[in-house]
């Protein structure tokens, strides 16, 4: 079981880190004193911290799922045995 989450963790890490590293929008707006909103860069810096908060997120969710679905099919064995 222990395997298993590691495993679906790291890949579920590698392809959501990589897929928003690829498709994600570097471009924020930024909204000034005076209400005007101007498109702003990320840094490189930035934008892979943005990434990485991103994967961090979806992958305990997944995570989480994973952990719900090995709960509930124990529980319906333990019922019908």
């Amino acid at each position: 079981m222990r395997d298993k989450v590691w495993k679906v963790a790291a890949g579920a890490f590698l392809i959501t880190f990589i897929l928003f590293f690829w498709l994600g929008d570097r471009i924020i707006n930024t909204t000034d004193v005076n209400g005007m909103s101007s498109p702003a860069l990320l840094s490189d810096s930035d934008y892979f911290l943005k990434t990485v908060g991103y994967s961090l997120v979806i992958t305990a969710v997944i995570v989480l799922v994973l952990y719900l679905i090995n709960w509930i099919q124990k529980k319906n064995k333990q019922q019908t045995s």
